[in-house]
């Protein structure tokens, strides 16, 4: 009896003390260490006293599986009702977006093809192979995924080019979706801080690029494919990884301004053979060096039969102001926090993200180059700040001619994305519970304007040029006439892509804006 008692005993206390160990202990080659659990995902309350959950390893694919664990990994369950109002709040938060930005698309896409459309889709006028429209120039970069999938969908709905906004938005819709599920599989179940996430994605800042001429390729589906290219980054067997991020590089590297992921992929693939080096781990550094050269190989072959275009007609580098540059480049990421007045303030503020999310980047990768201890969060958040750096440091030396406005395009919010996704996960990282939770809500403040702003005044006097243009049109089948009477131009040179006989064609087989018409 008084061993029976004392087994009770015992039982009742290995909830509070042993039953990680029991349960993961490998006694023939690990002494077990007890370690006070640590919680990212309860941003905002403290961290319970019950059992938290066993620790799961987080490192990089191939790394030892004894590293730190992740601290998301070991995150306490949610206090009973407080998970289920995080999640009620995100939910209502995300529908609640996703609903304003479909609403956007219904009432202000026009059916008409409109400035670079005309070249985006000329394949449907003369009908190309996929791989020639995949492997196709449109200005600096190639048109990928998003001009396949779009030419496909637009010759089933009667090129209906609303149908290229739905596919847009669909496609930051779905970017966002996943991106939600990549951080829970991070960082731990949802919290009342992750209406982050639809908030910065969801935005409708970016309106130009569902509803302008920008297309599927150049940010939308780049977007798409940078959220699953982190997702195969966190996949845990090392060969599938490696295959499957090699596979969605290619697709970024050809499609639109994906390109500026390949950089990055290099970046990871030689950090993997350095440690497989360290470690004197033959298989791991083999794999990872073949994949480094299939990466290479896959960059070179974008430059195959390349020509380079520059997206505008005043191109000039170096330019002739150097000072321009960092101006152009802080007003891009002010703009993403709609500051919209001024230029040298809103310039400053930029430029203030831009080290922010420059140092973040520089920490994480100095995390990754320590050695096998880092965890997939600082890969991520290499990533994504990465990329959106690259892209934005490369549109303000190719763009930067176009002066202060022109940093202020709307499409080029999309794919400054990455970049405020990978300081939320930055956040997330930080062990300190209290950094934590006034961080989380400083920056939530900060992406307030962004998600408040409705842009439509912008957006309603867009939509009804387009309108008053196909109207005219529809009435005088005068190209220069509409021009002049909707004060629009569809075209800066119609005759350069013969646009009078592409309307005629879509004319006699009541398509694009005939379609529609009585």
């Amino acid at each position: 009896m008084p061993h029976a008692q004392g087994q009770d005993f015992a039982e009742k206390r290995s909830d509070l003390w042993g039953e990680r160990l029991f349960r993961e202990a490998d006694n023939s080659r690990i002494k077990p260490v007890l370690r006070k659990p640590f919680a990212v995902t309860n941003v905002g309350r403290e961290p319970a006293s019950e059992l938290r959950a066993p620790a799961t390893t987080c490192s990089i694919p191939g790394m030892s599986h004894a590293s730190e664990p992740m601290p998301g990994r070991t995150a306490a369950p949610p206090a009973p009702g407080h998970g289920y109002a995080s999640r009620i709040l995100f939910g209502i938060t995300a529908l609640a977006l996703i609903f304003r930005f479909c609403r956007v698309v219904l009432k202000y896409a026009v059916n008409l093809f409109y400035y670079d459309e005309w070249d985006t889709y000329s394949s449907l006028f003369a009908p190309q192979p996929w791989w020639r429209i995949f492997v196709g120039e449109h200005a600096p970069h190639r048109q990928g995924l998003g001009v396949v999938v779009a030419t496909k969908l637009l010759s089933f709905a009667h090129w209906d080019s609303r149908v290229q906004a739905f596919i847009v938005g669909a496609a930051i819709v779905i970017a966002m979706i996943l991106a939600t599920y990549l951080k829970i599989r991070a960082f731990g179940s949802i919290s009342a801080w992750d209406i982050a996430i639809p908030v910065i994605f969801l935005g409708l800042g970016q309106w130009e690029t569902m509803l302008g001429a920008a297309g599927a390729s150049p940010q939308a589906f780049p977007l798409l494919l940078i959220v699953a290219y982190c997702f195969a980054w966190m996949e845990s067997r090392r060969p599938f990884t490696y295959v499957l991020v090699l596979i969605i590089n290619f697709v970024l590297i050809f499609t639109g301004y994906g390109i500026c992921m390949a950089g990055i992929t290099l970046l990871l693939f030689g950090l993997e053979a350095y440690h497989g080096a360290r470690a004197h781990d033959r298989g791991r550094t083999k794999s990872a060096v073949l994949s480094l050269a299939i990466a290479t190989a896959s960059l070179a072959s974008f430059f195959y039969g390349y020509q380079f275009s520059p997206a505008v007609a005043c191109y000039q580098f170096p330019y002739h102001d150097p000072a321009a540059y960092p101006i152009f480049w802080g007003l891009m990421f002010a703009n993403f926090l709609a500051v919209k007045q001024g230029v040298i303030l809103a310039s400053i503020l930029g430029m203030g993200v831009i080290v922010v999310v420059s140092s973040l980047m520089m920490l994480h990768i100095r995390a990754l180059w320590k050695g096998p201890s880092a965890d997939r969060a600082s890969m991520l958040i290499v990533i994504l700040l990465g990329f959106s750096l690259t892209f934005s440091a490369a549109t303000a030396v190719g763009r930067v001619c176009l002066g202060p406005e022109g940093a202020r395009a709307s499409r080029y919010l999309t794919l400054l994305i990455p970049a405020f996704l990978g300081i939320y996960f930055s956040i997330l990282a930080i062990r300190s519970h209290r950094k934590r939770v006034v961080l989380a809500g400083i920056f939530i403040l900060l992406l307030v304007p962004s998600c408040v702003h409705q842009n439509h005044k912008e957006i309603e006097a867009f939509s009804a040029l387009k309108q008053d243009w196909k109207q005219c049109y529809l009435a005088h089948e005068d190209i220069r006439f509409c021009d002049a009477e909707a004060n629009f131009q569809l075209y800066p040179c119609p005759e350069c892509i013969q646009m009078k006989e592409k309307l005629e064609f879509l004319k006699r087989n009541r398509l694009n804006l005939y379609a529609d018409s009585k």
